[in-house]
Protein backbone atom coordinates (compact mmCIF):
# COMPACT_ATOMS: atom_id res chain seq x y z
CA UNK A 1 0.00 0.00 0.00
CA UNK A 2 0.91 3.33 -0.73
CA UNK A 3 2.19 5.77 2.32
CA UNK A 4 -0.87 8.17 1.74
CA UNK A 5 -3.09 5.00 1.91
CA UNK A 6 -1.54 3.92 4.94
CA UNK A 7 -1.82 7.32 6.47
CA UNK A 8 -5.98 7.80 5.20
CA UNK A 9 -6.71 4.47 6.85
CA UNK A 10 -4.65 5.20 10.36
CA UNK A 11 -6.78 8.46 10.00
CA UNK A 12 -10.03 6.95 9.68
CA UNK A 13 -9.03 4.20 12.48
CA UNK A 14 -8.75 7.13 14.89
CA UNK A 15 -11.82 8.49 13.70
CA UNK A 16 -14.20 5.47 14.39
CA UNK A 17 -12.17 4.69 17.90
CA UNK A 18 -13.58 7.96 18.89
CA UNK A 19 -16.62 7.69 18.24
CA UNK A 20 -19.89 7.27 20.98
CA UNK A 21 -20.96 3.82 21.20
CA UNK A 22 -24.50 4.42 19.66
CA UNK A 23 -22.59 6.54 16.12
CA UNK A 24 -20.44 3.59 15.56
CA UNK A 25 -23.53 1.23 16.23
CA UNK A 26 -25.54 3.73 13.82
CA UNK A 27 -22.84 2.84 11.05
CA UNK A 28 -22.85 -0.35 11.23
CA UNK A 29 -26.57 -0.89 11.43
CA UNK A 30 -26.84 1.67 7.77
CA UNK A 31 -28.40 4.74 9.56
CA UNK A 32 -24.96 6.97 9.27
CA UNK A 33 -22.97 7.38 7.33
CA UNK A 34 -19.20 9.02 7.26
CA UNK A 35 -18.84 11.71 4.45
CA UNK A 36 -15.46 13.26 3.05
CA UNK A 37 -15.81 16.55 2.74
CA UNK A 38 -13.40 19.11 1.01
CA UNK A 39 -12.57 21.76 3.22
CA UNK A 40 -9.62 23.60 1.10
CA UNK A 41 -10.47 24.81 -2.23
CA UNK A 42 -8.59 23.25 -5.37
CA UNK A 43 -5.92 24.57 -6.56
CA UNK A 44 -6.23 26.70 -9.53
CA UNK A 45 -4.26 24.12 -11.95
CA UNK A 46 -7.01 21.25 -11.16
CA UNK A 47 -10.11 23.81 -11.58
CA UNK A 48 -11.58 23.31 -14.83
CA UNK A 49 -13.86 25.89 -16.59
CA UNK A 50 -17.51 25.35 -16.13
CA UNK A 51 -19.35 24.65 -19.00
CA UNK A 52 -22.89 26.35 -19.96
CA UNK A 53 -25.80 25.65 -22.07
CA UNK A 54 -26.59 22.37 -23.50
CA UNK A 55 -23.83 20.93 -23.34
CA UNK A 56 -22.86 21.25 -19.73
CA UNK A 57 -24.44 18.30 -16.51
CA UNK A 58 -27.51 19.14 -15.56
CA UNK A 59 -25.34 19.72 -12.24
CA UNK A 60 -23.25 22.66 -13.59
CA UNK A 61 -26.45 24.43 -15.99
CA UNK A 62 -26.92 28.23 -13.94
CA UNK A 63 -24.95 27.19 -11.28
CA UNK A 64 -21.25 26.14 -12.08
CA UNK A 65 -19.65 23.99 -9.57
CA UNK A 66 -22.78 23.59 -7.09
CA UNK A 67 -23.20 19.84 -6.93
CA UNK A 68 -26.22 18.90 -4.53
CA UNK A 69 -24.19 16.35 -3.11
CA UNK A 70 -21.12 18.09 -2.17
CA UNK A 71 -24.02 20.00 -0.52
CA UNK A 72 -25.11 17.80 1.22
CA UNK A 73 -21.96 16.06 2.55
CA UNK A 74 -20.84 19.75 3.75
CA UNK A 75 -23.86 20.23 5.58
CA UNK A 76 -23.01 16.65 7.30
CA UNK A 77 -19.98 18.26 8.44
CA UNK A 78 -21.41 21.30 10.09
CA UNK A 79 -21.95 21.53 13.69
CA UNK A 80 -24.18 24.80 14.20
CA UNK A 81 -27.44 25.86 12.45
CA UNK A 82 -25.58 29.28 12.24
CA UNK A 83 -23.29 27.55 9.89
CA UNK A 84 -25.15 25.93 7.61
CA UNK A 85 -28.03 29.24 7.20
CA UNK A 86 -24.73 30.96 6.15
CA UNK A 87 -23.63 28.23 3.63
CA UNK A 88 -26.77 28.26 2.13
CA UNK A 89 -27.95 31.82 2.08
CA UNK A 90 -26.12 32.78 -1.20
CA UNK A 91 -27.63 30.09 -3.05
CA UNK A 92 -30.06 30.88 -5.42
CA UNK A 93 -33.83 29.30 -4.92
CA UNK A 94 -33.70 27.02 -7.68
CA UNK A 95 -29.93 25.43 -6.27
CA UNK A 96 -31.94 25.47 -2.77
CA UNK A 97 -35.24 23.27 -3.95
CA UNK A 98 -33.15 20.85 -5.76
CA UNK A 99 -30.38 20.51 -2.83
CA UNK A 100 -34.62 19.70 -0.66
CA UNK A 101 -35.27 17.70 -2.90
CA UNK A 102 -32.47 15.40 -2.85
CA UNK A 103 -32.68 15.27 0.84
CA UNK A 104 -36.17 13.67 0.84
CA UNK A 105 -37.82 16.57 1.82
CA UNK A 106 -41.25 17.21 0.91
CA UNK A 107 -43.27 20.65 1.13
CA UNK A 108 -40.83 23.01 0.29
CA UNK A 109 -42.40 24.27 -3.36
CA UNK A 110 -43.83 27.69 -2.36
CA UNK A 111 -41.26 28.51 0.13
CA UNK A 112 -39.93 31.73 0.61
CA UNK A 113 -35.57 31.15 0.29
CA UNK A 114 -35.58 31.83 4.08
CA UNK A 115 -38.00 29.27 5.00
CA UNK A 116 -36.50 27.14 2.46
CA UNK A 117 -33.05 27.41 4.04
CA UNK A 118 -34.33 26.85 7.16
CA UNK A 119 -36.02 23.54 6.54
CA UNK A 120 -33.01 22.44 4.63
CA UNK A 121 -30.88 23.25 7.86
CA UNK A 122 -33.68 21.70 10.03
CA UNK A 123 -33.64 18.30 8.18
CA UNK A 124 -29.84 18.33 7.95
CA UNK A 125 -27.49 19.69 11.16
CA UNK A 126 -30.79 20.42 13.21
CA UNK A 127 -31.90 17.03 13.33
CA UNK A 128 -28.93 15.66 13.97
CA UNK A 129 -27.86 18.28 16.56
CA UNK A 130 -31.66 17.27 18.23
CA UNK A 131 -30.67 13.28 18.02
CA UNK A 132 -27.30 13.98 20.05
CA UNK A 133 -29.17 16.13 22.67
CA UNK A 134 -31.54 13.87 23.43
CA UNK A 135 -29.06 10.75 23.18
CA UNK A 136 -26.95 12.76 25.99
CA UNK A 137 -29.39 12.97 28.22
Amino acid sequence: MSSRRDAALARAVELLADLPDADLTALLDGRARIAVVPVAPAPADQLRPARTGRDAPAAERGSPGRDPAVAQAALAAMTSRAEGTAYLSDRPVRELRALAAGLGLRGVGGLRKAELVERIVDGTIGYRLTSTAVRER
